[in-house]
């Protein structure tokens, strides 16, 4: 099989109204496709959309996140300074966390290679145990009210991997 050229295994014929034909005919001339190219990648993208295209919705990540909802203290060292801050984990990895902190943040965290590494410490639901790990920030996207960070585990103790990996398991 070609690089690049996706294995076609079934036949779907369905009726349109002559104005969504035409529609789909002129995208199709325009990314110079064919028509049925242009049909699949819009009922692939609608399908993966509403979560129903397992194959287009892989985990594309080394461990499966889990969502969940838990405050978290951001500890942050630069410049000799420590700073302080509170935000939330939306969900969590072996490898990693994502995590949104309010915009008026103290800590600095950004996409830059130079940016500071972090510390969190928090508890997992039904858990009593304090986790302490090290993050480092791999994707930053800021809206209105908060900066959402996705960050990679970089170094963590014995006992919060063992206490994290034990709830994730």
């Amino acid at each position: 099989m070609k690089k690049g050229i996706m294995k076609k295994d079934s036949i779907i014929c369905f009726r349109v109204s002559k104005d969504l034909h035409a529609a789909l005919a002129h995208i199709a001339q325009k990314e110079k496709r064919s028509l049925s190219s242009i049909i699949e990648i819009v009922l692939s993208r609608y399908a993966k959309e509403n979560k129903s295209f397992k194959s287009l919705s892989k985990e594309r990540r080394q461990y499966p996140r889990k969502g969940i909802v838990a405050p978290v203290l951001i500890k942050q060292h630069d410049s000799g300074e420590t700073k302080l801050d509170t935000g939330s984990i939306t969900d969590i990895s072996l490898g990693g966390v994502r995590l949104t902190i309010p915009r008026d943040a103290k800590c600095v965290i950004s996409n830059d290679a130079n940016s500071c590494r972090f510390e969190i410490i928090f508890t997992l639901p039904n858990e009593n145990k304090l986790v302490y790990l090290t993050c480092e920030p791999r994707r930053v996207m800021n809206d209105e009210e908060s900066m959402h960070v996705g960050a990679s585990f970089v170094d963590a103790n014995f006992q919060s991997y063992k206490t994290l990996q034990t709830y994730l398991m």
